[in-house]
């Protein structure tokens, strides 16, 4: 891969130019729906008038490119990524991949059947104190994994250039930044979820999101781990826990922390270079993701379990806990792709609820 569309240049969008120029990558087209993003990325990339696209249709998919960088809302990603496939381009978009399980797997399907490559930016990985957490579990005598809590509290309004669509988006919290949590806990035990029970959302009097933007729930892993888990994106004050921190594992033989980015193991501090504040940039670690998934796409090999297939599991447990809570009830989560329609998560129902969410005000 040496030429890409980047689509999405405001916000996390715009933190894919850097990695893209240190690993040898020239953007030769962008497009993004805000017009004033539009303008500056153009200026700032040098990009010709006739490679600037506003997105309303795919007709950027017409301009030459190995691959696209797809960093924008994920409303009718499927669309967009499946398009680049068709046109002959691997692809590299965010998180959450898509916001229906079906759109999933309508892209590897059309993957498979275009024959190119798919990979998700799974930029929490590249965390140095959840590398660190992988080494550990995979080179150390720790045991089952017996208990697992994470805890997230942050303001959601925080990411400012995405704010007019999460604060429509149902369960912003659950849907938007939950798959960076289901998706370390997935990677770093190689253990599936197989229930989950006791989920229950709310939106606090003072949060400024439409819909219920904190949630907790407890769930099932197949390895007999227990997880408790709680997102929330209303705090109103106090110190925040951030995706780079808040994640306790109880091992049979020892127990793993990571807080305020640093690593403890039965309470002592693990030093790390680059950890606490360091590398808590995503923009800085797309640099390596970047590195490692042209790795996978230039030899046609999953190195890194950044292929569209790895992301099933986390982005399932995602729809079973919308699940859980629309329906108050505990969902099985290996069975969940039977009974979307059920549960009210299928894909047309999803697209209902969501309908109005990525217009802009």
């Amino acid at each position: 891969m040496k030429n890409v569309i980047l689509l999405g240049v405001d916000g996390f969008g715009g933190q894919w130019p850097k990695p893209c120029d240190l690993n040898g990558l020239n953007i030769v087209a962008i497009v993004d729906n805000c017009e004033e993003a539009r303008l500056r990325a153009a200026k700032e990339l040098g990009i010709a008038p006739d490679r600037v696209f506003d997105g309303a249709d795919l007709s950027w998919t017409q301009v030459e490119a190995d691959g696209i960088i797809e960093a924008t809302a994920p409303g009718r990603r499927v669309d967009r990524v499946t398009a680049a496939l068709e046109s002959g381009k691997d692809v590299i978009m965010a998180k959450p991949p898509v916001l229906n399980l079906e759109d999933l797997y309508r892209i590897k399907e059309t993957r498979d059947r275009c024959k190119r490559e798919v990979h998700v930016a799974t930029q929490k990985r590249y965390f140095p104190a959840y590398r660190r957490v992988k080494d550990i579990i995979e080179k150390e005598p720790l045991g089952k994994l017996v208990y697992a809590e994470i805890n997230l509290r942050v303001d959601g309004t925080y990411w400012e250039s995405g704010f007019y669509w999460r604060k429509k988006l149902p369960y912003p919290s659950l849907i938007d930044g939950s798959i960076h949590h289901f998706d370390l806990l997935h990677w770093w035990t190689g253990a599936n979820f197989i229930k989950v029970s006791g989920a229950a959302s709310w939106n606090p009097s003072w949060s400024p999101f439409d819909y219920d933007c904190d949630m907790a729930a407890m769930y099932a892993m197949d390895n007999g781990a227990v997880v408790k888990y709680t997102s929330r994106w209303s705090m109103k004050e106090g110190p925040i826990i951030n995706y780079f921190e808040g994640i306790r594992l109880e091992f049979e033989n020892a127990v793993l922390e990571v807080n305020g980015g640093k690593l403890y193991q039965n309470g002592q501090y693990i030093p790390i270079i680059a950890d606490g504040t360091t590398m808590m940039d995503t923009g800085e670690l797309n640099i390596y993701i970047l590195s490692d998934i042209l790795k996978s796409i230039r030899d046609k090999a999953d190195y890194y379990q950044t292929s569209v297939e790895n992301h099933f599991e986390p982005f399932r447990v995602i729809i079973a806990s919308v699940a859980a809570i629309m329906n108050e009830t505990s969902v099985d989560i290996t069975t969940i792709d039977s009974h979307l329609e059920e549960y009210g998560v299928s894909r047309e129902q999803m697209n209902r609820m969501m309908e109005h969410v990525f217009e802009r005000d």
